[in-house]
């Protein structure tokens, strides 16, 4: 019986080795602490308005980080230079807009997309379908869907604000939604949204992962919320 009470001891030890572990106990640490988030200037993910920061990234976070009964402190940088404090341990998350191929994927560690952002052509009255070559089609200024439409045979249309554009635009399906604009079966890019980690830190990465998944629904409202 001794024997059979120890072996049980150890099954049960065991069960626990699988668990998500962090190797610098950033959930623990956080959690009635402080959660230290870096933000990229990245509309409508994260922004700055009011001197406050704002968009979907940043609700979805201040809500997590009440749940946790965590304060948030916001340090806003670029891309790179808030990638880099993370890496080196300085940063607890970085939300911006980022996706899944980031360049910086082997450094940090991205989550499960919480979101897919679909990028669609749009003609005025909808039905669009087919090539696009030689068409004009308008795109926000720097938004890199230009170059797929370049790889159609399109001509991309830089433009500082797609409303009232008459012709064919591109642009996200929630945009499109907020312009009165029917999508058409021309899907240029998807793009999985996802936020940043510390490496090696799996038991915050998993907590996280476990609550944007029970939020994930509200996204496109919270899009035509911000985007209004």
């Amino acid at each position: 019986m001794n024997d059979y009470i120890a072996a049980l001891v150890v099954l049960l030890a065991c069960a626990g080795c699988d668990l998500p572990r962090d190797a610098s106990h950033t959930l623990d640490r956080i959690q009635d602490g402080t959660l230290r988030v870096g933000v990229i200037h990245h509309p409508p993910w994260v922004f700055s308005a009011g001197g406050e920061v704002q968009g979907v990234e940043a609700q979805l976070i201040q809500a997590a980080a009440a749940d946790l009964k965590a304060e948030i402190t916001w340090v806003s940088g670029t891309e790179s230079e808030l990638l880099t404090s993370l890496h080196e341990g300085e940063l607890d998350l970085v939300i911006g807009g980022l996706t899944r191929t980031s360049p910086w994927k082997h450094q940090v560690a991205l989550s499960r997309a919480y979101y897919v952002d679909s990028i669609i052509v749009s003609s005025a009255n909808g039905g669009r379908e087919g090539s696009l070559k030689g068409d004009s089609v308008a795109v926000e200024a720097g938004n890199p869907a230009a170059a797929d439409l370049r790889k159609k045979g399109a001509i991309p249309v830089g433009v500082t604000e797609l409303a009232g554009v008459r012709g064919l635009i591109a642009a996200p399906a929630w945009r499109l939604g907020l312009l009165g604009r029917p999508p058409t079966g021309v899907v240029l890019r998807t793009e999985e949204r996802s936020m940043a980690l510390t490496a090696g830190e799996n038991a915050w990465l998993n907590w996280l992962e476990r609550w944007l998944y029970g939020r994930q629904r509200s996204v496109p409202a919270m899009l035509r919320g911000v985007g209004q």
